[in-house]
């Protein structure tokens, strides 16, 4: 490098990163940079260089949009969603907020909109500040393209995570058109019944469109009276049926959790635990749920047509732990 430029600024939180403002604060001139452009650095956005010609990763990728957006934007949406640790579908494009009196603009797959309501920073990751989880899915259902399974689950998860809460995603959605967050809508009915998965949301639908069928419960917990071992939490437990119900899919049931021991070998152990307390064990995977519940409902009806298990199942309902 000549010795006559200046260094690259080091600015906390903005991973090697800099703007034209910043170059020119710390010393730059405009006709180095623009050499600098044309030779080592590359431009991330619009007006925001980094000093290398390097990939960038992710987290500096998403530092890149956050400067491009100024000072006063904050980050929304599905992005938004993703930075609060939810699993998302991949966006199209990231949206920042910013006050009215600011500017929209939009470049690639960036977009800053203009809103009249305020825009409390609810966390910030470096230079990125971002809104809270109410807000970001509010906003993904009226910006991102995503679908209304995927934006139902997302609420659920958020709502699960204690993200938000359900007064607060309310509130927020009570902001927009009924029409646009009615997934969004139909995820937090479902999370105030008890789900706490889509999957578990789609087993109530199922259940509570045939009235014949008895009350089902949703995440409560199961203790064998005699012994007081507690069996677990199905995600559906009739009563008069005696019967439970857990929902299996592949996303929470394989692989190793946080102890070190194997989710699916743990599942399994865990229904025969209800079984040899007495207890009739009906497991489906999302999958029917949602694309054939009439096959569920026939092994319900198969069910129903035993009668109620003799001698009844000797457990009680406990509160989940």
């Amino acid at each position: 490098m000549p010795t006559d430029e200046p260094a690259f600024p080091t600015i906390p939180g903005q991973h090697g990163l800099a703007t034209h403002a910043q170059l020119l604060d710390a010393g730059w001139s405009a006709h180095q940079i623009r050499h600098r452009r044309s030779t080592t650095w590359q431009t991330a956005y619009p007006q925001v260089v980094a000093a290398h010609r390097g990939p960038l990763d992710a987290p500096t990728q998403l530092a890149a949009a956050a400067l491009w957006a100024g000072d006063r934007a904050v980050l929304t949406g599905l992005v938004a969603l993703g930075e609060w640790g939810l699993q998302t579908p991949r966006a199209q494009r990231a949206y920042f907020l910013v006050p009215a009196s600011a500017r929209s603009r939009r470049h690639g797959d960036l977009e800053v909109v203009r809103t009249s309501r305020p825009v409390p920073v609810a966390k910030r990751v470096g230079v990125v500040a971002m809104t809270g989880a109410a807000r970001s899915l509010a906003e993904a259902a009226a910006r991102d393209q995503v679908r209304p399974d995927d934006l139902e689950a997302l609420t659920i998860s958020s709502l699960q995570r204690g993200l938000t809460t359900p007064h607060e995603l309310d509130l927020e959605l009570w902001h927009r058109p009924q029409r646009e967050v009615e997934a969004a809508r139909r995820g937090l009915d479902a999370f105030q019944d008890g789900a706490w998965s889509r999957p578990e949301a789609a087993l109530r639908r199922v259940w509570e469109g045939r009235p014949d069928l008895p009350p089902l419960q949703t995440n409560v917990g199961l203790e064998q009276v005699s012994s007081g071992q507690f069996l677990g939490c199905p995600d559906g437990f009739a009563a008069a049926l005696g019967l439970v119900i857990q929902v299996h899919s592949r996303q929470h049931h394989q692989g190793i959790d946080d102890r070190g021991g194997d989710r699916w070998a743990h599942t399994v152990e865990k229904d025969s635990a209800m079984v040899s307390a007495g207890l009739r064990v009906l497991g489906v995977t999302p999958w029917t749920l949602y694309r054939r519940p009439g096959s569920f409902l026939s092994r319900v009806d198969a069910l129903v047509r035993l009668g109620p298990p003799t001698p009844p199942p000797q457990v009680r309902v406990v509160p989940p732990r």
